[in-house]
């Protein structure tokens, strides 16, 4: 496909975001609340170190999610959805639906 007519379709923005290796899987836990690196890569258990930073890094920059980190022993870190990440709320709620209906 061209890619003229690609940067034309009006939801490029977010396949754009969500298309990404992991990147949905990752949304729907932080948005469960499963917010910590830890938690996230064990109910990821296929999902590398280096491709749970690299989409996190990837998520935060495009202002999805907010990143902190607690000053513990290890550190903590924790991420949250900004309120444009919760925008991508129904989305996700829309895929889970039609997931379970033609599963």
């Amino acid at each position: 496909m061209d890619n003229h007519i690609l940067n034309e379709c009006p939801i490029q923005p977010v396949v754009d975001i969500l298309s990404g290796k992991w990147t949905s899987y990752i949304l729907w836990e932080i948005y469960n609340k499963n917010n910590h690196y830890g938690s996230i890569k064990k109910q990821l258990p296929g999902i590398s170190t280096r491709t749970l930073a690299v989409r996190l890094k990837f998520l935060e920059s495009k202002g999805i999610l907010n990143r902190t980190v607690f000053n513990t022993n290890p550190p903590t870190v924790t991420y949250d959805l900004t309120n444009k990440g919760l925008t991508l709320a129904p989305i996700l709620k829309s895929m889970k639906a039609w997931s379970e209906l033609y599963q």
